[in-house]
């Protein structure tokens, strides 16, 4: 039995003390589970943040560089049409330069090329003079001496050979063209055409090509009408002098043309006429078709003509249909 007045409630107070204190050491225990596990959820939400932190520095990098290489791509599509521009226009100056180099080294072998078939041309011996029989002078002198006729059966001899030596040249030559001062060429004949339209006479490939017949005249400067052509040269070379007869002062200055055959034939004609027209001219057929006809075709065609040379080429309008021919009548 317990001693009077002693509360009951002391007895059990140790308990609750124990009691208590492992209540708050488990509460303890729970707090700072608790607050380690808030500090872990602390550490990781700054963790995040801070991966947040780097994720945004990385994807503003990368926009940046993004950003950047966008800017470029848009700069150089801006200036691709001027590159473009710049490169045609290189490219353009480029094959001008090369096409003016290639003409001017076509013109240089092509005027050395017939100025050497000039030179072998003009060897060939001119007729020689008639000779005049003795004068016997009076010893007065003021008597009239006599005029002497010269010996016209005296005979004109040619030296053939040269004109042999062009045709084992060219099988194709057929003769010689000369215009004073204006034209002095050799003249082929090829089995069309397009033969000589890029071919010099002695072969070569050449734009200058060379000055040749139709080869539809199969008679040569037999046929009632012959026709020439011949490319017109920037350097004033074949054919270009004959632009300058649409100046009438020129036409009258150098009227004639000569004609040397391969047998050594001198056919002169007299130029009587040009004309400004094109490629599909009727003078181009109608001696093929109706030659006897083709005075009626000519303009101001000389009375009693009956054999004539046309002279046909380009000219620098640009059109490349144009052509320029010039008419001439055989004297007789």
């Amino acid at each position: 039995m317990h001693a009077k007045g002693k509360p009951v409630r002391r007895i059990f107070s140790r308990k609750s003390k124990k009691k208590r204190r492992i209540k708050v050491t488990v509460r303890n225990e729970a707090v700072d589970k608790e607050i380690a596990h808030n500090e872990m959820a602390d550490n990781e939400t700054v963790y995040k943040e801070a991966d947040g932190i780097v994720a945004a520095d990385n994807e503003g990098a990368f926009n940046e560089t993004a950003s950047t290489e966008v800017t470029g791509k848009k700069r150089v599509r801006k200036y691709i049409p001027h590159i473009c521009i710049v490169t045609v226009f290189v490219l353009l100056i480029a094959w001008g330069l090369y096409t003016i180099f290639v003409v001017r080294i076509e013109e240089n072998a092509a005027r050395s090329e017939y100025d050497h078939l000039r030179e072998l041309f003009a060897s060939t011996p001119e007729p020689p003079e008639p000779l005049e029989p003795p004068v016997n002078i009076p010893d007065n002198n003021d008597e009239d001496i006599p005029e002497i006729e010269p010996d016209e059966d005296i005979p004109v001899e040619y030296n053939p050979d040269l004109l042999g030596l062009l045709a084992e040249i060219n099988p194709d030559f057929i003769g010689w063209i000369s215009i004073e001062n204006v034209i002095d060429y050799p003249i082929v004949r090829g089995r069309d055409n397009n033969r000589y339209i890029h071919t010099t006479f002695s072969g070569e490939r050449n734009r200058a090509g060379a000055i040749f017949m139709d080869y539809r005249n199969r008679n040569g400067f037999d046929d009632r009408v012959a026709i020439l052509f011949g490319h017109r040269m920037r350097d004033g070379s074949m054919f270009s002098p004959l632009l300058n007869y649409q100046n009438r002062s020129f036409l009258q200055e150098n009227p004639l043309i000569t004609i040397t055959t391969r047998d050594g034939d001198i056919l002169t004609y007299r130029i009587f006429a040009t004309r400004l027209t094109d490629a599909w001219d009727t003078a181009y057929n109608i001696a093929f078709t109706n030659s006897a006809g083709a005075a009626a075709t000519f303009p101001n065609v000389p009375t009693g003509a009956s054999r004539f040379l046309l002279l046909s080429t380009c000219t620098p309008s640009g059109d490349t249909d144009e052509r320029f021919i010039v008419f001439a009548a055989l004297e007789d």
